[in-house]
């Protein structure tokens, strides 16, 4: 009781004695525990036998300094620390699991509530907040090292990361739930065995990501290279039919005036032999 009078923990000795009797390992219900005085209790073995009563106590022992009376059993450690921009701010510093007890904790300023568990940001808060712990904590790394990177790499690597609605690493594991193109997945990593799987599995790949085009000598489909040209083929044959008549009546046309020209010529009076 002296240790959670020190803490300042809002913590008496009937808590203590709940705390011990919850915990399910301890097999301690609340008639083997007598409380003596404020700052004491007493727990009693739950065996009564000679032969197990030492077992029982050899595993109050080791249980009873491991009970949790208050606060997340996912949690080992907590620093309290002094915010450099404001005296009477501070910041709690956990080291462990359960960022939703945490947020929840009254006192706790839930939107000012981070973690740099990827996966526990994702269950919590969501995809979104996944992606932006992701830069953070990037960002936070090289930075530390002194190494600068430009925040549009990060960007684009967080975005790749999250696009499925999910998290995927870097990795062999990760990239193959990416995509399913077989040209980007053999440019990373087991090139033969993805080219293998493809060829026995009679597999397409349609040649439209950035890698695939590299590959193949193609224009990448980004930039100026995602524009294309589309036409009619139909008003493209209409405009030949029409190009075509236009060119065969004006050969007629041409062919009548020069008929006409030759006939009035040889019925010119004035060339004509008499």
């Amino acid at each position: 009781m002296e240790a959670i009078e020190s803490l300042k923990l809002d913590l008496n000795i009937n808590d203590v004695s709940e705390a011990i009797s919850k915990t399910s390992l301890l097999k301690i219900k609340s008639k083997h525990i007598s409380i003596l005085s404020d700052s004491k209790i007493r727990v009693d073995p739950y065996e009564s036998t000679r032969d197990k009563m030492y077992t029982c106590m050899q595993l109050m022992k080791i249980m009873l300094p491991k009970v949790l009376v208050k606060g997340i059993s996912t949690i080992s450690r907590a620093v309290i620390n002094k915010s450099e921009d404001d005296s009477e701010t501070f910041n709690l510093v956990v080291e462990g699991y359960g960022l939703k007890e945490v947020m929840l904790t009254p006192g706790v300023i839930s939107s000012r509530t981070t973690s740099n568990h990827i996966i526990e940001v994702e269950d919590v808060l969501g995809i979104e907040a996944a992606r932006s712990s992701i830069i953070r904590e990037i960002q936070y790394t090289m930075s530390s090292h002194g190494i600068a990177v430009d925040p549009r790499h990060i960007t684009l690597l967080a975005d790749v990361m999250t696009f499925k609605g999910r998290i995927l690493g870097i990795t062999r594991f990760g990239v193959s739930k990416m995509k399913d193109s077989t040209l980007m997945l053999a440019s990373f990593e087991q090139t033969t065995d993805h080219l293998f799987n493809a060829a026995a599995y009679n597999r397409k790949d349609n040649i439209t990501g950035v890698s695939e085009c590299i590959i193949t000598g193609n224009i990448l489909p980004v930039g100026t290279g995602i524009f294309k040209l589309f036409y009619d083929d139909e008003s493209l044959k209409l405009h030949d039919k029409e190009r075509k008549s236009k060119k065969v009546s004006s050969i007629v046309n041409s062919l009548s005036l020069f008929i006409g020209s030759k006939w009035a010529g040889d019925m010119d009076p004035k060339k004509s032999d008499l």
